[in-house]
């Protein structure tokens, strides 16, 4: 039995996202309300088995004292980099690894990656078997949408449910139609009954417009999925995983902001730059937000942006 079937029932996940659920941001969220697993971002297994590769592990770390479990997500064609690249990950310590069959980037998707892969039944078997050759120890997931052009949920996931997983999480859209339309949840629920059928060890996690735990909650309770999985609404509300709801002062939010700035510094892997797009998620709804953000993404390192906090809130 793996960590996926001793958690909460339903258990809440903090989900994949390039660029954004790097080691510093699941400390963040972790200390704001912590889900019950996290993942990283995304990880090319091209770029894991390339000479390149110290580069990429950046993205394998795992932060200290972390209570979650965490899983690597990764993501690429070839099977024997798939083999190695599993290898490397039970190395390094994770819980779990999770293959990448749902990202939309229309490049990724163009080269026959990620969500250009579904519907491709055979190149995904080898794939799983060669993942589980390399790390048979590690419960292995994947995370998918409900078709490529056109919804083909029972399809597509009876196949999976075929292959022996610990975990499925169903995002409740097409590759196509990215996050242009709402998820459709009632999808996600042909996939909970198909799993009673074909494969009831397997845990399956709904993914999609999930607001925060109230909201995934409700929807746990309408759809049978066993977690519920929250992507973009952590940017709305980084207090998304917590059991009650409060209020938080924006001293609150700015105070989670100077401890994501701490971090950042402490972390060998980033430049300033990107950090700006997480000032968003702690500066807004309220009064004078919008023109502390304007000043914060002027700021050109981390000490103009503690400066800038001092003067405007003290």
């Amino acid at each position: 039995m793996s960590f996926w079937q001793q958690l909460p029932n339903p258990f809440f996940v903090l989900a994949p996202m390039d660029d954004v659920t790097d080691a510093v941001f699941r400390q963040i969220v972790a200390r704001a309300a912590a889900p019950d697993v996290l993942f990283t971002e995304f990880v090319s297994i091209d770029g894991l088995q390339s000479p390149g590769r110290e580069a990429t592990l950046k993205r394998l770390r795992i932060e200290p004292g972390l209570q979650q479990p965490l899983v690597a997500q990764i993501w690429g064609m070839d099977p024997d980099r798939y083999y190695k690249s599993a290898q490397d990950i039970a190395a390094l310590g994770f819980a779990g690894i999770d293959i990448n069959l749902g990202c939309p980037e229309r490049g990724i998707v163009a080269r026959g990656c990620c969500g250009g892969m579904i519907g491709h039944d055979h190149q995904v078997a080898e794939i799983v078997a060669a993942i589980k050759a390399g790390a048979p120890g590690l419960p292995l997931s994947i995370k998918t949408r409900i078709g490529l052009n056109t919804i083909i949920t029972e399809e597509w996931a009876g196949f999976l449910l075929t292959q022996d997983l610990a975990a499925l999480t169903i995002h409740g859209r097409t590759v196509r139609e990215m996050s242009r339309v709402p998820a459709r949840w009632d999808e996600i629920a042909k996939v909970v009954a198909l799993r009673d059928q074909i494969a009831p060890q397997t845990v399956i996690i709904g993914n999609g417009d999930v607001q925060n735990r109230t909201h995934g909650l409700q929807l746990a309770a309408e759809t049978g999925v066993d977690g519920i999985m929250i992507g973009r609404g952590i940017f709305h509300d980084i207090y998304a995983f917590a059991h009650e709801s409060a209020e938080h002062p924006p001293a609150a939010h700015l105070e989670l902001l100077r401890h994501h700035l701490d971090l950042y510094e402490q972390s060998p892997t980033k430049s300033f730059q990107p950090l700006k797009k997480f000032f968003k998620i702690y500066v807004h709804g309220w009064p004078g937000a919008a023109e502390l953000r304007t000043k914060l993404m002027e700021a050109t390192n981390p000490d103009e942006v503690r400066t800038i906090l001092t003067h405007q809130v003290g």
